[in-house]
């Protein structure tokens, strides 16, 4: 066991160190050993996803799932993965109605399907979903870029303001609020 233990810390490290084709080399080794466990393949797969080899990410997720029924972390990975890159905005919503059900305190749960009210051009809805967010995680710097990119649509540009400087407080170089405030004025 300790052979796994020092192959996870070594993955886990060359992971945050964004050596990842090394850190996918020993997750596989790892997974090779325990092929039983959830988060052997959700390791793998948020490798690939860093990597942007979606179609294996989303394989690998769809195994963790499968072995985990409640591992939110591959839901919300997989349904980002549908709404970023597939554009099955249908299939992200599945995922993401399966990870509230188990974690209905979720807020990334909530600011995806935000996102994909906002896609679908349907500010309104998304103001709701990407509120409860906030509100479940009032540090969830996003939601508030996302709240202000509503408001701008919208043509509410104080509120706009006002949420993306709010982005900006609790993350100081999110590039894309710093955009957004730049239009804005």
């Amino acid at each position: 066991m300790s052979g796994t233990s020092n192959y996870s810390e070594n993955a886990y490290k060359y992971f945050y160190e964004g050596k990842y084709r090394e850190a996918l080399s020993l997750y596989y080794k790892i997974l090779s050993s325990d092929l039983d466990n959830s988060i052997n393949y959700y390791n793998v797969a948020l490798v690939y996803d860093v990597l942007e080899e979606y179609e294996l990410a989303v394989s690998y997720y769809k195994k963790s799932i499968r072995l985990d029924g409640s591992n939110i972390r591959s839901m919300n990975n997989l349904a980002r993965i549908y709404i970023d890159e597939i554009k099955d905005y249908d299939m992200a919503e599945i995922y993401l109605n399966q990870s509230i059900q188990i974690a209905p305190t979720d807020a990334e749960a909530y600011n995806l399907f935000g996102n994909i009210s906002i896609l679908r051009k349907d500010f309104d809805l998304a103001l709701r979903y990407l509120k409860k967010s906030t509100i479940l995680d009032k540090n969830y710097f996003k939601n508030y870029y996302d709240i202000a990119i509503c408001y701008y649509a919208l043509d509410k540009f104080e509120e706009a303001k006002s949420n993306a400087e709010k982005s900006l407080e609790l993350n100081p170089n999110f590039n894309k609020s710093k955009e957004l405030l730049h239009k804005i004025q």
